[in-house]
Protein backbone atom coordinates (compact mmCIF):
# COMPACT_ATOMS: atom_id res chain seq x y z
CA UNK A 1 0.00 0.00 0.00
CA UNK A 2 2.80 2.06 0.78
CA UNK A 3 4.52 1.74 -2.82
CA UNK A 4 1.46 2.67 -4.31
CA UNK A 5 0.79 5.70 -2.71
CA UNK A 6 4.48 6.53 -3.68
CA UNK A 7 3.85 5.80 -6.83
CA UNK A 8 0.70 8.22 -6.93
CA UNK A 9 3.06 10.83 -5.33
CA UNK A 10 5.75 10.50 -7.34
CA UNK A 11 2.62 10.52 -11.06
CA UNK A 12 1.59 13.59 -9.92
CA UNK A 13 5.00 15.24 -8.81
CA UNK A 14 5.43 14.30 -12.59
CA UNK A 15 2.23 15.68 -14.11
CA UNK A 16 2.53 18.93 -12.26
CA UNK A 17 6.46 19.46 -13.72
CA UNK A 18 5.18 18.74 -17.02
CA UNK A 19 2.43 21.16 -17.27
CA UNK A 20 4.74 23.67 -15.57
CA UNK A 21 7.35 23.02 -18.32
CA UNK A 22 4.68 23.30 -20.85
CA UNK A 23 2.99 26.56 -19.47
CA UNK A 24 6.41 27.81 -19.17
CA UNK A 25 6.98 27.32 -23.25
CA UNK A 26 3.71 28.17 -24.23
CA UNK A 27 2.89 30.99 -22.12
CA UNK A 28 5.09 33.98 -22.70
CA UNK A 29 4.31 36.30 -19.04
CA UNK A 30 4.99 33.02 -17.41
CA UNK A 31 8.44 33.06 -18.92
CA UNK A 32 8.76 36.37 -17.89
CA UNK A 33 7.93 36.20 -14.27
CA UNK A 34 9.77 32.62 -14.28
CA UNK A 35 12.90 34.64 -15.76
CA UNK A 36 12.27 37.97 -13.16
CA UNK A 37 11.33 35.37 -10.22
CA UNK A 38 14.84 34.01 -11.01
CA UNK A 39 16.70 37.37 -11.67
CA UNK A 40 15.37 38.99 -8.04
CA UNK A 41 16.26 35.75 -5.92
CA UNK A 42 20.00 35.64 -7.64
CA UNK A 43 19.91 39.57 -6.41
CA UNK A 44 19.12 38.71 -3.28
CA UNK A 45 21.21 35.53 -3.10
CA UNK A 46 24.23 38.11 -3.66
CA UNK A 47 23.02 41.14 -1.41
CA UNK A 48 22.87 39.06 1.59
CA UNK A 49 26.03 37.33 0.69
CA UNK A 50 27.73 40.98 -0.18
CA UNK A 51 25.78 43.08 3.06
CA UNK A 52 24.29 40.56 5.10
CA UNK A 53 20.94 42.66 4.83
CA UNK A 54 17.99 41.44 2.67
CA UNK A 55 15.79 45.11 2.49
CA UNK A 56 15.92 47.03 -0.73
CA UNK A 57 18.12 49.94 -1.31
CA UNK A 58 17.13 53.05 -0.36
CA UNK A 59 17.23 55.45 -3.65
CA UNK A 60 18.57 58.86 -2.35
CA UNK A 61 19.56 61.39 -4.94
CA UNK A 62 21.15 64.02 -2.82
CA UNK A 63 24.35 61.25 -2.00
CA UNK A 64 27.39 62.91 -1.19
CA UNK A 65 30.31 63.05 -3.81
CA UNK A 66 31.80 60.49 -1.89
CA UNK A 67 29.81 57.73 -3.65
CA UNK A 68 29.60 59.12 -6.69
CA UNK A 69 29.30 55.79 -8.46
CA UNK A 70 26.37 54.31 -6.30
CA UNK A 71 24.75 57.53 -6.90
CA UNK A 72 24.41 57.32 -9.99
CA UNK A 73 23.08 53.70 -10.29
CA UNK A 74 20.28 54.92 -7.96
CA UNK A 75 19.13 58.09 -9.54
CA UNK A 76 19.45 55.62 -13.00
CA UNK A 77 17.02 53.32 -11.63
CA UNK A 78 14.73 55.37 -9.41
CA UNK A 79 13.91 57.96 -12.57
CA UNK A 80 13.23 55.00 -15.22
CA UNK A 81 9.65 54.44 -13.97
CA UNK A 82 8.41 53.47 -17.22
CA UNK A 83 10.57 49.92 -17.32
CA UNK A 84 11.66 47.47 -20.35
CA UNK A 85 10.62 44.33 -21.38
CA UNK A 86 13.22 41.75 -20.90
CA UNK A 87 14.00 41.63 -24.86
CA UNK A 88 12.90 43.70 -27.50
CA UNK A 89 9.88 42.17 -27.99
CA UNK A 90 6.61 41.69 -26.94
CA UNK A 91 3.29 39.94 -27.72
CA UNK A 92 0.45 42.38 -28.05
CA UNK A 93 -3.32 41.79 -28.56
CA UNK A 94 -5.45 44.33 -30.33
CA UNK A 95 -8.64 44.01 -28.09
CA UNK A 96 -10.70 46.22 -30.73
CA UNK A 97 -13.48 44.67 -32.47
CA UNK A 98 -16.09 46.80 -33.36
CA UNK A 99 -14.34 49.98 -34.40
CA UNK A 100 -12.41 49.44 -37.71
CA UNK A 101 -10.52 52.77 -38.18
CA UNK A 102 -9.00 52.41 -34.79
CA UNK A 103 -8.08 49.21 -35.41
CA UNK A 104 -6.39 49.83 -38.54
CA UNK A 105 -4.85 52.52 -37.00
CA UNK A 106 -2.87 50.41 -34.16
CA UNK A 107 -1.65 47.80 -36.91
CA UNK A 108 -0.18 50.51 -38.71
CA UNK A 109 1.46 51.80 -35.95
CA UNK A 110 2.75 48.30 -34.78
CA UNK A 111 4.17 47.79 -38.24
CA UNK A 112 5.44 51.43 -38.10
CA UNK A 113 7.74 50.45 -34.83
CA UNK A 114 8.28 47.10 -36.29
CA UNK A 115 9.95 48.25 -39.63
CA UNK A 116 12.37 50.11 -37.33
CA UNK A 117 14.16 47.00 -36.21
CA UNK A 118 14.49 48.71 -32.75
CA UNK A 119 11.66 46.99 -31.25
CA UNK A 120 9.49 43.97 -32.60
CA UNK A 121 5.84 43.49 -32.22
CA UNK A 122 4.29 40.15 -32.67
CA UNK A 123 0.24 40.14 -32.82
CA UNK A 124 -1.12 37.01 -31.02
CA UNK A 125 -4.97 36.35 -30.79
CA UNK A 126 -4.72 35.14 -27.53
CA UNK A 127 -5.31 37.38 -25.25
CA UNK A 128 -3.92 35.14 -21.83
CA UNK A 129 -0.21 35.20 -24.12
CA UNK A 130 0.02 38.91 -24.84
CA UNK A 131 2.31 41.01 -22.68
CA UNK A 132 0.58 44.34 -24.38
CA UNK A 133 -3.05 45.05 -24.86
CA UNK A 134 -4.84 48.07 -26.79
CA UNK A 135 -8.22 48.67 -26.45
CA UNK A 136 -10.95 51.34 -26.94
CA UNK A 137 -11.99 53.74 -24.38
CA UNK A 138 -14.78 56.24 -24.71
CA UNK A 139 -13.55 58.61 -21.66
CA UNK A 140 -14.62 62.40 -21.52
CA UNK A 141 -13.08 62.90 -17.97
CA UNK A 142 -9.72 63.42 -19.31
CA UNK A 143 -7.68 65.15 -21.46
CA UNK A 144 -5.95 62.59 -23.54
CA UNK A 145 -6.69 61.21 -26.49
CA UNK A 146 -4.49 57.68 -25.21
CA UNK A 147 -3.61 56.09 -21.79
CA UNK A 148 -1.00 54.00 -21.19
CA UNK A 149 -0.47 51.95 -17.98
CA UNK A 150 2.46 49.29 -17.01
CA UNK A 151 3.29 47.32 -14.27
CA UNK A 152 7.22 46.04 -13.98
CA UNK A 153 9.37 44.55 -11.68
CA UNK A 154 11.16 47.11 -9.62
CA UNK A 155 14.22 44.88 -9.41
CA UNK A 156 14.84 44.10 -12.20
CA UNK A 157 13.28 47.15 -13.90
CA UNK A 158 11.29 44.32 -16.61
CA UNK A 159 8.15 45.32 -17.45
CA UNK A 160 5.62 42.30 -17.02
CA UNK A 161 2.29 43.97 -18.50
CA UNK A 162 0.90 47.18 -20.63
CA UNK A 163 -2.45 48.20 -21.34
CA UNK A 164 -2.63 51.13 -24.17
CA UNK A 165 -6.14 52.26 -24.52
CA UNK A 166 -7.32 54.57 -27.49
CA UNK A 167 -9.73 57.21 -26.48
CA UNK A 168 -12.44 57.10 -29.58
CA UNK A 169 -13.61 60.13 -27.60
CA UNK A 170 -11.42 62.61 -29.16
CA UNK A 171 -9.75 60.36 -32.10
CA UNK A 172 -12.79 60.01 -33.60
CA UNK A 173 -14.70 63.11 -32.73
CA UNK A 174 -14.91 65.72 -35.47
CA UNK A 175 -14.60 68.16 -33.26
CA UNK A 176 -11.18 67.73 -32.24
CA UNK A 177 -9.98 67.42 -36.11
CA UNK A 178 -8.27 64.17 -35.62
CA UNK A 179 -7.01 63.16 -39.24
CA UNK A 180 -6.42 59.39 -40.20
CA UNK A 181 -2.01 59.81 -39.78
CA UNK A 182 -2.74 61.76 -36.34
CA UNK A 183 -4.51 59.11 -34.56
CA UNK A 184 -1.65 56.31 -36.15
CA UNK A 185 0.56 58.85 -34.43
CA UNK A 186 -1.24 58.75 -31.35
CA UNK A 187 -1.12 54.50 -31.60
CA UNK A 188 2.52 55.34 -32.12
CA UNK A 189 3.17 57.63 -29.04
CA UNK A 190 1.05 54.83 -27.05
CA UNK A 191 3.28 52.08 -27.82
CA UNK A 192 6.11 53.81 -27.44
CA UNK A 193 5.15 54.22 -23.60
CA UNK A 194 4.40 50.51 -24.01
CA UNK A 195 8.17 50.13 -24.85
CA UNK A 196 9.95 52.30 -22.08
CA UNK A 197 10.12 55.57 -23.10
CA UNK A 198 9.02 58.41 -21.80
CA UNK A 199 7.41 62.19 -23.09
CA UNK A 200 10.08 64.12 -24.92
CA UNK A 201 9.39 67.36 -25.84
CA UNK A 202 11.70 67.53 -28.31
CA UNK A 203 10.90 66.58 -32.59
CA UNK A 204 9.71 62.94 -31.25
CA UNK A 205 6.82 60.66 -31.41
CA UNK A 206 7.10 61.06 -27.59
CA UNK A 207 6.82 64.55 -27.66
CA UNK A 208 3.60 65.02 -25.18
CA UNK A 209 1.00 65.91 -27.33
CA UNK A 210 1.31 62.84 -28.92
CA UNK A 211 -0.55 63.02 -32.52
CA UNK A 212 1.78 65.55 -33.79
CA UNK A 213 5.16 63.22 -35.10
CA UNK A 214 5.31 60.02 -36.65
CA UNK A 215 8.63 57.89 -34.86
CA UNK A 216 11.66 59.90 -35.30
CA UNK A 217 15.73 58.60 -35.81
CA UNK A 218 15.79 60.04 -32.32
CA UNK A 219 12.72 57.50 -30.93
CA UNK A 220 14.50 55.04 -33.00
CA UNK A 221 18.36 55.31 -31.07
CA UNK A 222 16.59 55.86 -27.74
CA UNK A 223 14.84 52.28 -27.88
CA UNK A 224 17.71 51.00 -28.98
CA UNK A 225 19.74 52.44 -26.08
CA UNK A 226 17.39 51.12 -23.48
CA UNK A 227 17.71 47.38 -25.07
CA UNK A 228 21.25 47.58 -25.19
CA UNK A 229 21.41 48.38 -21.74
CA UNK A 230 18.66 45.92 -20.53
Amino acid sequence: MKSFFRFLRNLLFLLVLAFGIWTYNNDANVRTATNDSFTTLNTRIKQIFTTGDLNLPKFNNSATNSNNKQSSIEEKTSTKNSGSWAKAEANVYINIKNNPQLRSATIDAINAWNRTGAFTFRETNDKSNAQITVSVIDDSSTSAAGVTSTTYNPVTGHLLKARVHLNRYYLQNNWYGYSDSRIINTAEHELGHAIGLDHNNGVSVMYPKGSIYTIQPRDITAVKKIYQES
